[in-house]
């Protein structure tokens, strides 16, 4: 690797030895190893930027394509005719829909990758490739996948800063943070939906963070900026760009303070079918409104779960798509875990 492409590598934070993986398999296709690759991550997890570095570290050789909503017909997925040797496609979770005849688009892609000469380096949301690889043994037609990984405090901090000067952000210990519970007690609600009642359970939520500083405080072992990072990386449960997100909207520029980092808590109640809804918008991460009612059919009331979903902040709603809130994702995953709809 010369020197500007080991520079490159070293930029992209947290994601070095994916990218290693991806031009040492570049390089074994110029010497006849056709290895395509696909790219695996949880939604807001940087795919979309590595995939961009990819393409600047090989100048002239690659051509980009991306999906940005379910594919109307197969047609649509043919790569071009004038493509490069090295097709790079983001987002190709948008070719399969979850319903009777949806993997025909699918197959007709995958078919055109067996057969031919390129190399292929594909982007998937890690919900819909576990699923698609329970149901069609997707990881048979890539044989390198890398799954872009979850970040430590240290990385998200060295992601979030890499963004501004030395000492441009003043970080500042507030009263309101100190003063914060480190009990606080709760209710969850649960409808019993067959019998139409709800129950009240009772519980704690227990402030982390402030324990944390309280202890290292003490032992002068920890100061407000490690604090800060510390919420920051368990809320977005080590997702960079949630991780982001939420830095963007604590921010009071130059300045940061514990008490801005919002530490949200959802209290899902949702049906089966609310859930599975949830689980399609999650496993696409945004998704036409009305191919959403297309793929569930007469038997969903896909606007009032819409509405019900936007309601509990789990998704945001535009004139055109529903999208997963960043900062409900960890909830989300969690939630349907319990549920095995996603693993």
């Amino acid at each position: 690797m010369n020197s500007d492409k080991k520079a490159q590598v070293k930029d992209m934070i947290g994601f070095q030895e994916e990218i290693a993986k991806i031009q040492t398999a570049i390089a074994d296709f110029k010497s006849g190893q056709n290895l395509n690759i696909a790219i695996i991550s949880e939604p807001f997890a940087g795919k979309t930027t590595f995939l961009g570095a990819i393409e600047k570290m090989n100048p002239q050789k690659v051509t980009r394509l991306s999906f940005s909503s379910i594919l109307k017909n197969k047609e649509d997925s043919k790569i071009p005719e004038n493509s490069k040797r090295v097709v790079i496609i983001d987002d190709c979770n948008f070719l399969y829909e979850r319903k009777i005849g949806g993997f025909e688009t699918l197959e007709y892609f995958l078919r055109s990758t067996v057969s031919s000469s390129n190399i292929f380096i594909t982007t998937w949301n890690l919900y819909s490739w576990n699923y698609l690889d329970e149901v069609i043994k997707i990881e048979e037609y890539f044989p390198v996948q890398i799954k872009l990984p979850k970040f430590t405090k240290d990385r998200i901090k060295e992601f979030i800063l890499s963004k501004y000067e030395e000492k441009e952000i003043k970080f500042e210990e507030d009263v309101a943070f100190q003063k914060e519970k480190v009990f606080e007690p709760k209710k969850l609600t649960i409808s019993i939906k067959p019998l139409e009642k709800t129950i009240n359970i009772p519980y704690f939520k227990i402030n982390y963070s402030l324990i944390k500083f309280r202890l290292l405080k003490k032992e002068e072992k920890v100061g407000i900026e490690d604090i800060i990072f510390e919420k920051i990386h368990r809320i977005s449960n080590g997702n960079p760009g949630v991780a982001m997100i939420i830095w963007e909207k604590s921010l009071e520029y130059p300045i940061i303070k514990p008490s801005k980092i919002n530490d949200v808590s959802f209290n899902i109640d949702l049906d089966y079918k609310e859930s599975f809804v949830l689980f399609l918008i999650l496993s696409m991460k945004s998704i036409n409104n009305d191919k959403l009612s297309d793929i569930l059919g007469p038997d969903f009331q896909v606007d009032k779960m819409i509405f019900g979903l936007s309601n509990q902040g789990l998704i945001t709603v535009d004139d055109i798509s529903c999208n997963i809130k960043p900062e409900a994702i960890k909830s989300i995953i969690e939630y349907l875990k319990k549920l095995r709809m996603v693993w």
